[in-house]
């Protein structure tokens, strides 16, 4: 920045004499640099550097209103300084000032309509004020010029949060975790965050580092074959289905239900409407992978008894604290039903079979425990490309298994199982798409 004055001698002295000030109280030598300013200003009062700088210094010393008195006044002196104008909001804003301070950073991007953090700084101080729809502009102003900046990431992520948009802050947080540097951060977030952004090979990646870090961490190698398309298991492992659903058993109902406009109870409901118009606790009820209990209510009006089986022991304790149930066993579901024979008159599983690849063997176990008669009402996921590989199933990056309509109901006649109904229903949002589904009845006819 450059002085004119009419001895140009003076003149370079004076620069010289406020950049040791600046560095001074750059360095914390507060007291130094605060003579030096007002030794310029005994000569000068209106010296815009000297009275800007000694305003921050001022403000550094909790003098709040001199601080704002001076840097306005050199800010009037330089109209065109974006910084300053900057500087003058950021004084405000800390002074609690927030609708000053929102004109002087709207001053300071008229002159520099292209700074980043002059943006973020503009939407905070408009939250502040309670102008969210103004902030959120300024927040994604801010976004365009600099997608990888932090601060307005965050903001945006924690407006649609208080707003109950959990996709929309999910979006912003994950934007916001996997930005570098990502040591040191949770391995199982930033896979989860890079997935959520259809950053598959990255998401891979992460899990393959926490597989090396943790070689018997069951989810880590579950999420790697599901991210990396390698190795692929048959289904997920006892291991996997147990710690992962106890880790989410305090928030898992509320996460499905809220979030994820989760609708597997709803569904089953409707399907036994169809094959029993009248609930009348007639039948022995097995709910297969029953979780937290979710399906409960549906099945206790038809249940003469109703028994849960799940491996993971945290979900069972949701599922008895709901209540509804006369039985809740901790336990692999098709041991549970290959150990036993012609039981129950009726078989759920709302979301179960999303965690198995090849569904031959539970299927047979679940003809060997219906009696006579009995049905089976269940949900899966779908594929829904436009080429179906020949084995009629995939593990979808999420970690779920999906399934194509024809190996299902095929795989359903060889255990045994008769068809009664199939339909298409949506089972629930993830990352705000539909996630495409079927709903199925079979009967045992032996």
């Amino acid at each position: 920045m450059k002085y004119f004055s009419q001895d140009g001698e003076n003149n370079v002295s004076l620069q010289n004499s406020l950049q040791y000030a600046i560095s001074l109280q750059a360095g914390g030598q507060l007291e130094k640099a605060e003579q030096i300013y007002r030794d310029v200003m005994t000569h000068d009062p209106q010296q815009p550097v000297a009275l800007h700088y000694l305003g921050i210094l001022l403000h550094q010393h909790g003098r709040h209103n001199e601080a704002i008195e001076h840097i306005r006044m050199s800010c009037s002196l330089q109209p065109g300084n974006a910084a300053w104008f900057n500087d003058l909001g950021n004084v405000l804003y800390a002074t609690q000032q927030y609708e000053e301070a929102s004109d002087a950073y709207r001053a300071s991007l008229e002159n520099d309509s292209g700074d980043h953090r002059v943006w973020n700084n503009l939407g905070s101080s408009q939250l502040q004020c309670h102008a969210t729809e103004n902030a959120i502009i300024s927040f994604n102003k801010s976004i365009d010029l600099a997608p990888e900046f932090v601060p307005p990431l965050i903001h945006l992520g924690n407006i649609y949060a208080a707003a109950g948009d959990t996709m929309a802050s999910a979006s912003y947080q994950c934007r916001a975790f996997v930005l570098p540097p990502l040591e040191g951060k949770d391995k199982k977030i930033l896979g989860i965050s890079f997935y959520f952004l259809g950053r598959l090979q990255e998401a891979a990646d992460i899990y393959r580092q926490w597989m090396e870090e943790e070689p018997d961490n069951p989810i880590a190698a579950h999420m790697y074959a599901s991210c990396s398309q390698l190795d692929i298991p048959e289904r997920a492992s006892d291991g996997y289905i147990e710690k992962h659903f106890d880790q989410y058993a305090e928030t898992f109902s509320a996460n499905l239900t809220e979030s994820l406009s989760y609708r597997g109870p709803e569904i089953l409901q409707a399907a036994l409407t169809d094959i029993c118009a009248v609930a009348n606790r007639q039948y022995d009820v097995l709910d297969i992978g029953c979780g937290t209990g979710l399906c409960a209510p549906v099945a206790v009006p038809y249940a003469r008894s109703l028994t849960g089986v799940d491996l993971s022991g945290k979900m069972l304790d949701k599922a008895r604290q709901q209540g509804g149930y006369d039985r809740l066993i901790k336990q692999e579901i098709t041991e549970y039903m290959e150990s036993r024979a012609a039981r129950f008159d009726l078989v759920l599983a709302a979301d179960t079979l999303i965690y198995f690849g090849q569904l031959d063997r539970l299927f047979r176990a679940v003809a060997a425990i219906l009696r006579p008669g009995g049905y089976f009402l269940f949900t899966v996921e779908v594929m829904t490309e436009t080429v179906i590989p020949p084995e009629g199933l995939q593990l979808h990056p999420s970690g779920r298994y999906r399934h194509s309509r024809g190996y299902v109901t095929q795989t359903l006649k060889d255990a045994g199982l008769a068809l009664v109904s199939i339909k298409d229903v949506v089972l629930r949002e993830e990352i705000r798409q539909p996630v495409m589904g079927a709903v199925l009845i079979a009967q045992h006819k032996r």
